[in-house]
């Protein structure tokens, strides 16, 4: 859930971060109102869609863009202006490449397209989806889950043959699609542009329609299919195309039909293509130019009718955000969202009916679906049950900020009180990421059930199939090494789990670990370099009970290398082993030091260790960043983690980016420098190029910080971020 939360923030942020300029010219937000005042094209969308997105102030996005002092600093570029004189001189030529351009673009016609093509992307863009969207998605995962796990399942199962992967793939996709033939047809989607006028839309469309007639008419295949059609009391041109129309005799479906699993699929699936039907549709209603694609034109006839999407309470929590500068907004239908524990029942019918044809006794079947089912139903007693989803986006005096509400139960989240590892995270890191969850002993008893049911697996079907001689090797690895997995089980059980039962956890990554030679293989530098610092810190409930644990596993760790290296052939080292810790005491706590070996050539400030205190603990590649994770010091982050400390939260995630760029900045210099040298180019190039590189970074330094919060609100999981903003400076 974290990563999908922190990849949903990242999408926002490189989609919206050209806005690097709006920033200083908005006006405080006024009060919050009925979302019947908004403007836009949320209003239309039916209750019972699948989906809904928008994109909403673009062109004000685009002109805060060109008018910044960033932008500016890009076009002043030595290289930015050679290119633009470059494009100039070859423009002067006739017949050129960039003269045709010129001549283009000088176009009437083109003029007016590329007039109302900039018109459309300039306030209002949206897109939304019927419910058959739902269908469709659910064949996409049941094909994802055939092609994925498939091909495996035949090997496993003594039914690939001599097919190569990708044939195993394809013959996947195919009986996947046989067996749901009836869902594969077009999703009905609805794409809308606000305009500023719609005479030019309308313009263009005569012109559209008057080609159509020409083209279409004239050839018999196409002949009464490209049409104007009604659709309320709106007028659209039609475009109906059907699977007919395609010549199956000219393909190459004996190809198609060798790959099949079942006689007979590639057929079915043929058939079915046949008879589908696709109804592309484009008009203009009101102030929008739309755009209409699927099986039928449900999306047009259901657009402004019945009840309202607006009007679900999903989108209650939008009404507070009404006066806002609102960038975008989005809605996905719990039957859209919820479709996790449908992946799990995918791939469970494809193991039932690949067993149905491998070649094993029936009591191995019996066994095989037996633990499919269970493990199904445990997976899915640990997926949370996601409704629906609504999001939306807004400039403030900020920069870009966001809100995410997700419906469902989260009940493995825990947002009772404030992460008190936000203070144990160094200060000010570049990357921090930061969540609490509810431990229990039942998600650790499944992942002991289903590892020892994996090892009674290859126990019973794996070892008979190996020779003598590896099932003997094997055989002998097993009986050192299950009784030391039991002293793991026992250690997580008895140790692990109380020890860390606080339930925090925190990824850090921070840049204060500086050196003019990190490896010995790499050369060294003129001055000290910043190299990022990962560590890992956890809240500890019981440190007594977790520094005696480190022993416990030091020797099953060892115990395992040791049971390999006394099977035949194996070649392990005697020297490979988990060596005992440097055990360094001070007031913060106790720090269990992993010095590398010599021979490494590796920088000795690199230290792997553990850290324990009586609240945390850290495990990172040097010991004063250990101490910095020890040490209780205040989070410095700013944005939408400004008082975190002090608000109950579930996830609070941070990315200094002006000091990831800064951590970068002196590695591309000596990267520039290295190259210079090794090419021949001299000291006044190569300060040109680096002042230019320079630069761009300079520019990428608009976008200053960004921050996400995480958190329940009255069973609602709230995710609030903000992307921090700044033009340069004058």
């Amino acid at each position: 859930m974290v990563a999908r939360l922190w990849s949903n923030r990242m999408v926002q942020l490189w989609a919206l971060a050209l806005a690097l300029a709006a920033a200083p010219c908005l006006a405080a937000p006024p009060a919050a109102g009925n979302l019947d005042k908004l403007d836009t094209s949320l209003k239309l969308i039916p209750s019972d869609a699948a989906f809904y997105a928008s994109m909403l102030r673009i062109r004000e996005q685009a002109s805060a863009v060109r008018h910044s002092r960033a932008w500016a600093k890009l076009r002043e570029l030595p290289v930015v202006q050679m290119g633009l004189s470059l494009y100039s001189m070859q423009a002067s030529t006739p017949d050129s490449i960039a003269a045709r351009i010129d001549a283009t673009l000088q176009n009437p016609e083109f003029r007016k397209i590329l007039e109302l093509a900039t018109d459309m992307v300039s306030d209002d863009v949206f897109i939304y989806g019927e419910q058959d969207c739902v269908d469709f998605l659910g064949l996409w995962q049941d094909v994802n889950v055939s092609m994925s796990y498939g091909p495996m399942l035949l090997q496993a199962t003594g039914q690939a043959k001599d097919r190569a992967p990708n044939q195993l793939q394809a013959s996947m996709v195919m009986s996947a699609l046989a067996e749901h033939a009836d869902q594969l047809k077009f999703p009905n989607l609805l794409i809308g542009f606000k305009l500023k006028s719609t005479e030019l839309a309308k313009e263009e469309l005569i012109k559209l329609e008057t080609i159509g007639n020409l083209t279409l008419e004239s050839t018999e295949k196409t002949k009464g299919r490209f049409k104007k059609t009604k659709v309320g009391s709106y007028d659209y041109l039609t475009f109906d195309f059907d699977g007919a129309m395609v010549p199956w005799d000219e393909l190459p479906l004996d190809k198609l039909k060798g790959m099949e699993l079942k006689a007979g699929d590639a057929q079915k699936v043929i058939d079915h293509l046949k008879k589908m039907k696709l109804v592309v549709a484009l008009g203009t209603r009101e102030n929008y130019l739309l755009v209409s694609i699927g099986s039928s034109l449900k999306c047009l006839e259901k657009l402004g009718q019945g009840k309202r999407l607006i009007d679900r309470p999903e989108l209650k929590p939008l009404a507070k955000f009404v006066g806002r500068r609102l960038t975008g907004i989005s809605y996905a239908s719990a039957e859209l969202s919820g479709n996790q524990q449908k992946a799990i029942d995918n791939l469970l019918g494809l193991l039932d009916k690949m067993l149905t044809h491998a070649k094993l006794g029936d009591d191995q079947k019996l066994r095989l679906r037996k633990d499919g089912q269970g493990l199904a139903e445990d997976l899915k007693a640990l997926l949370p049950k996601i409704g629906a989803r609504t999001g939306l986006g807004f400039l403030s005096d900020r920069g870009f900020e966001s809100y995410q509400y997700a419906w469902g139960d989260f009940g493995r989240v825990d947002s009772s009180k404030p992460l008190s590892l936000l203070q144990h995270v160094g200060g000010n890191p570049i990357v921090g990421l930061v969540g609490r969850g509810k431990v229990t002993g039942k998600d650790y008893d499944l992942a002991s059930k289903w590892a020892k049911t994996v090892y009674g697996y290859f126990r019973d079907f794996g070892m008979p199939n190996l020779s003598a001689a590896d099932r003997e090797k094997g055989q002998k690895f097993l009986d050192a090494a299950v009784p030391l997995l039991r002293r793991l089980d026992k250690a997580n059980r008895d140790v692990l789990l109380p020890a860390l039962a606080d339930g925090q956890l925190a990824l850090v990554l921070d840049d204060k670990l500086q050196s003019k030679h990190f490896l010995e293989t790499l050369p060294s530098t003129k001055k000290a370099m910043p190299m990022v610092e990962p560590a890992i810190v956890v809240g500890v409930s019981d440190a007594k009970l977790l520094k005696q644990g480190l022993s416990e596993y030091r020797a099953v760790v060892n115990g395992l290398i040791d049971a390999v290296r006394h099977v035949e052939g194996s070649n392990v080292p005697k020297d490979v082993q988990v060596p005992p810790p440097q055990v360094t005491q001070s007031a913060l706590g106790t720090i269990y030091s992993f010095p590398l070996p010599k021979a490494w050539g590796v920088d000795p400030t690199i230290v792997p260790n553990v850290a324990i205190s009586d609240k945390v603990a850290a495990l990172s590649i040097s010991r004063k960043h250990s101490e910095r994770l020890l040490k209780a010091t205040p989070l410095a982050a700013g944005g939408v983690l400004g008082k975190a400390a002090d608000r109950p939260l579930a996830i609070a995630i941070w990315l200094d980016w002006v000091a990831l760029v800064n951590t970068a900045t002196p590695w591309v210099d000596f990267g520039i420098e290295q190259a210079a040298a090794t090419r021949g180019i001299d000291d006044d190039q190569t300060k040109m190029v680096a002042d230019q590189v320079r630069a761009v970074l300079d520019v990428l330094k608009v976008m200053r910080f960004v921050s996400c919060e995480c958190y329940l609100e009255k069973g609602v999981l709230v995710s609030h971020s903000l992307t921090e903003i700044h033009d340069l400076p004058r």
